[in-house]
């Protein structure tokens, strides 16, 4: 059975590996968009309320995202015949070929990234993450702690210490 500190260095693995991929994907695209027109791909067409619901965005989030897919002409949005209040939101022809794109682009980046992998490594490697995705999705949001003080983005974190600086206790 693993020790206590395999768990914790698995963790911190996972989580450079997502901090990695974050940082270096991001410099050249906007992935909270990628996301949204991603679920508009799989599930459109769909409502505002229901791919806000589904990424955990805000509303005004979800809202300027569609409004730049848009006028990008990957997404258009037609009336809800159900609900006057809303509207659908359906994928494009260039929508479809920028989730292919970009799909592509990352496999071709992964694929550097682990060239030298051998066929086992990559297949355990796959059936792992597999694994711990499910595991994580049948978690779902209580898989996720409470912010320990001092943790959370820099700059709250520089905030909180200006505001405790003010405020001794």
């Amino acid at each position: 059975m693993p020790q206590r500190n395999d768990r914790e260095e698995l963790a911190e693995a996972v989580m450079a590996l997502i901090d990695q991929g974050h940082r270096r994907i991001s410099r050249h695209l906007d992935l909270t968009r990628v996301r949204v027109l991603g679920t508009v791909a799989a599930q459109g067409p769909i409502r505002p309320s229901a791919i806000a619901a589904g990424l955990g965005l805000t509303a005004s989030a979800t809202s300027r995202h569609l409004t730049a897919l848009e006028r990008a002409g990957q997404v258009t949005v037609e009336p809800d015949s159900h609900d006057s209040r809303t509207f659908l939101v359906r994928q494009t022809e260039r929508g479809t070929a920028e989730v292919d794109t970009t799909i592509q682009a990352g496999s071709a980046v992964f694929a550097e990234v682990i060239a030298d992998w051998s066929d086992e490594d990559v297949a355990t490697a796959r059936d792992l993450i597999t694994r711990l995705n499910e595991a994580w999705e049948q978690r779902g949001e209580s898989a996720a702690p409470a912010a320990a003080p001092g943790a959370g983005p820099r700059w709250r974190r520089t905030r909180l210490s200006i505001a405790d600086k003010e405020n001794p206790t």
